[in-house]
């Protein structure tokens, strides 16, 4: 087990340092969300992606991302933060080489899926980070400089996307290999070993979780190509036959008739 960590009540500058590193994760990831909308018109026409297709290299990104943030949050306990950080963002490098080498659609909606599993590593480990990381006064700096740079990179991914769609839409993924090296120099660097808690992963409840994010986000995403009424006509009749089933098992007798035709008339 890694040795706790101890910082003096101000941070010093190994701290601060380590803090430009865990903000190059965060900017890296929330780039990603952004910057695939400028440069998909090179690569519908390069790769001769279909309308579905282009969808899900923007969107399968963010949905598997959504779907493993909290069991990742978790596991940081157990792993140790600095040491799961480390492990996506290397993820994060490789699925973004296999995003920028894609020969086909198929294959970079592959690599977005990956960069969304680096992606929901990063997040939660971040945080946990930064709260190792620094204490009192300094800790709501460093959470302060987060909320900042998540909202300074979602503004430079389009930006830098439409930057780097003149020369190949490729750089939008190759690039963050450079930025992946820095982030691990930093954080090797200037981060100590996180301490690791005991325990283990609610598997059932890691299974449920990552499935009900997964389709929230695939909902609230994809509800207004789908019609936001399609899912429930597609099981209404699942839904209904459910109901008969119930009425027929239910050992209780109902107060409403099962239809209109039904004998017996309604409680007045």
């Amino acid at each position: 087990m890694s040795e706790n960590p101890t910082r003096s009540p101000s941070a010093d500058r190994e701290a601060w340092l380590g803090l430009v590193a865990i903000s190059l994760g965060v900017s890296l990831v929330v780039v990603d969300f952004t910057i695939v909308n400028v440069v998909m018109p090179p690569i519908i026409e390069d790769l001769k992606v279909s309308a579905f297709g282009a969808q899900w290299i923007q969107e399968s990104y963010a949905i598997i991302l959504a779907a493993l943030l909290l069991l990742m949050g978790r596991l940081s306990d157990i792993v140790g933060a600095r040491r799961l950080f480390v492990v996506g963002t290397v993820v994060f490098g490789l699925a973004s080489i296999a995003a920028a080498v894609a020969p086909s659609g198929e294959l970079l909606i592959a690599g977005r899926f990956a960069q969304g599993v680096g992606g929901a590593i990063v997040m939660p480990t971040s945080l946990a980070l930064l709260h190792m990381t620094f204490r009192e006064r300094d800790r709501g700096k460093a959470f302060a400089v987060w909320g900042s740079t998540i909202g300074a990179a979602a503004a430079v991914g389009p930006l830098l996307g439409g930057r780097l769609a003149e020369y190949s839409w490729r750089w939008a993924f190759g690039i963050n290999i450079f930025v992946v090296a820095l982030i691990l120099a930093g954080i090797m660097r200037f981060i100590r070993p996180s301490p690791r808690q005991s325990g283990k992963v609610d598997v059932g409840g890691a299974m449920l979780s990552v499935l009900g994010l997964g389709l929230l986000a695939f909902g609230l995403i994809e509800g207004r190509n789908y019609g936001w009424w399609e899912a429930r006509k597609s099981f209404g009749p699942f839904g209904d036959g459910g109901g008969t089933c119930r009425s027929s098992r239910s050992p209780w007798p109902s107060p409403w008739p099962a239809s209109p035709s039904s004998s017996g008339d309604r409680p007045g």
